[in-house]
């Protein structure tokens, strides 16, 4: 279900390649700046959003399944002397343990949820982890046709990256969008300076408004607000993201 730019292979290259969506870090930080409960989240990769959250003395979980991904996390955490709860795991199926009073599912990560039954199989496992009238946040881009008419399947330049692990890095990228399935898919293609070259595969589900409303509906979460970037602006037309937040409707 994952692809190897998520996992494993490619962990060591995650943060100098993908630096997530503006301003989400101060999102959840201001968001969650006098919260006093427990909070789990799910895609939390190398902790990009995990580590300002727990510098800021929030008790947050990290839930990913990866594990190079969340040992990397772990090392972070360890350097600035933070303690860190992990648990590798895969959102549809994950046991915690225990409940929670906020879940986030952060960086498009519910976007890996690719049919109906891993989408509804995530959100009721979350479901049973989120304490009555629990919150859930959680982001997905809004597809943009503009985009999709230029997904032609040609090679790209994307960007240029100095690793301190394995030099000076070119990489570029292709993609191709299919409207049936709701699926863009995207290959990355790694050059490194001694003439190696690496293809990472990537695909994500992409979502529209009121089929997110649904889905939310169905497994019991009543949306509270929708956000059409994370500086809090409202839905509208042309919003890149939509930022969904939903109460556990249980008593």
């Amino acid at each position: 279900m994952f692809e190897k730019l998520y996992h494993n292979k490619f962990a060591w290259l995650y943060d100098y390649f993908q630096m997530g969506v503006e301003n989400d870090v101060n999102f959840y930080l201001d968001y969650f700046k006098k919260f006093k409960g427990k909070i789990l989240e799910i895609g939390a990769g190398t902790g990009r959003i995990t580590i300002p959250l727990l510098k800021k003395g929030i008790d947050v979980t990290a839930l990913d399944i990866a594990p190079k991904m969340l040992a990397i996390l772990k090392a972070k955490a360890a350097k600035e002397k933070l303690p860190v709860k992990v648990i590798c795991a895969d959102m549809r199926t994950f046991k915690a343990g225990g409940k929670f009073d906020a879940v986030i599912i952060t960086y498009r990560t519910f976007q890996h949820m690719y049919s109906v039954n891993d989408q509804t199989n995530a959100l009721e496992a979350i479901k049973k982890h989120l304490k009555p009238n629990g919150i859930l946040i959680f982001d997905v881009y809004t597809p943009s046709f503009k985009y999709i008419q230029k997904g032609d399947w040609q090679w790209r330049e994307d960007k240029d990256i100095d690793s301190s692990i394995k030099g000076k890095i070119k990489i570029y990228y292709r993609n191709r969008y299919d409207m049936v399935e709701q699926i863009m898919y995207q290959e990355y293609r790694i050059n490194y300076p001694n003439g190696k070259k690496n293809i990472a595969l990537l695909k994500m589900r992409f979502f529209f408004r009121f089929e997110i409303e649904h889905l939310l509906g169905l497994t019991g979460f009543k949306v509270q607000k929708l956000y059409g970037d994370f500086k809090k602006n409202k839905f509208k037309n042309g919003s890149p993201e939509m930022i969904w937040v939903a109460r556990n409707t249980a008593r």
